[in-house]
């Protein structure tokens, strides 16, 4: 076996990983390099391989910087399956479709700078359509479910615990009478997350592949989330104040959700209107909505016996938003 790497090598985005097994080649990942706009619509439209020779792609988690070069992939001439998680495939296929929209608008603004100067126009890296085009090359697995992809390799989907769906990729290999297992880390999640499960542990594991954004370091203790979120907004809206939180639109806008629920229904903030202003956000929370499979035993337990926590009633999803909306167009409780 051969490993190129291509990506996410002495930085923290661009993921891209070639593997030749049993004269077959495996893409790991297939994420945007997002940098200096010269460098980065250089590195994105260029493959350092050829896209038609690869044979299959396995991605472990939807993050632009792990998914997002895929429509550029399949446009270039790659017609082979992309293996991931259920809610990866389901995450990915909104993601991309926004990353699109950036490309075209990015290369809209792109144009007009250069048509101010006497130059050509630019082409997006992706448009929309090219974004659906590559969704419908997804193959959906469970996790822990062992999976052939190509002659000789097998792949399991271990929980990371990063975002819904993320996994730890497992490569079951069977080369020139050789058996071994290599473990793709992805990017793991700390554990002990509000929604999530823990990351799993991987057995037997021959070579391990780690992406390692932090390092040696070891994370402070987490700190009371919760009680410092209801402390801010208390003291805030005693003030008559409004509490304004920007987020990651997948993962940090559903546990923010989730939080602002717990504090309501502890009595420990009072019912006051809730918006969530971005569509991608909006999107991602319907994703999460569908794959309870991914959620921890409490809230998968409060799921079951209580009520949907992303479906709250003083909750309002806010599909389009308006930029000449005001922060004085949201009403006083």
């Amino acid at each position: 076996m051969r490993i190129h790497y291509f990506g996410a090598t002495r930085t923290t985005t661009g993921s891209m990983y070639l593997l030749e097994i049993n004269g077959k080649r495996l893409l790991l990942e297939c994420g945007l390099f997002q940098g200096r706009r010269d460098e980065t619509m250089n590195r994105n439209r260029t493959f350092p391989f050829n896209p038609k020779h690869v044979d299959a792609v396995v991605i472990s988690h939807a993050h632009i910087d792990h998914c997002g070069n895929l429509p550029n992939l399949c446009l270039h001439g790659f017609e082979g399956n992309i293996y991931c998680t259920f809610a990866t495939r389901d995450l990915a296929s909104i993601m991309l479709e926004d990353s699109a929209h950036i490309q075209v608008a990015d290369a809209a603004f792109v144009s007009r700078k250069r048509a101010e100067k006497g130059q050509p126009p630019v082409e997006p890296l992706y448009r929309p359509v090219d974004a659906e085009k590559a969704v419908r090359q997804f193959v959906g697995i469970n996790y822990d479910r062992p999976f052939p992809i190509l002659d000789g390799v097998t792949v399991t989907f271990r929980d990371a615990g990063h975002i819904l769906g993320s996994a730890q990729v497992v490569l079951d290999i069977n080369e020139h009478e050789k058996k071994f297992r290599y473990l793709f880390s992805g990017d793991v999640g700390r554990g002990g997350d509000d929604i999530l499960r823990d990351p799993e542990r991987v057995e037997n594991v021959d070579y391990l592949q780690i992406e390692s954004t932090y390092g040696a370091r070891v994370h402070e203790p987490k700190a009371d989330a919760n009680a410092i979120v209801g402390k801010l907004v208390r003291d805030t809206l005693e003030r008559n104040g409004k509490v304004i939180i920007p987020s990651f639109a997948v993962g940090r806008t559903q546990q923010i959700v989730y939080t602002l629920h717990q504090l309501t229904l502890a009595g420990q903030m009072p019912r006051v209107p809730i918006f969530v202003d971005s569509p991608l956000s909006v999107s991602a929370t319907e994703v999460f909505r569908l794959h309870p499979e991914c959620f921890n035993e409490s809230v998968y337990k409060f799921l079951r016996e209580k009520e949907n926590p992303f479906g709250m009633e003083n909750l309002t999803y806010i599909r389009e938003v308006s930029h000449s909306m005001k922060l004085n167009d949201l009403k006083d409780p």
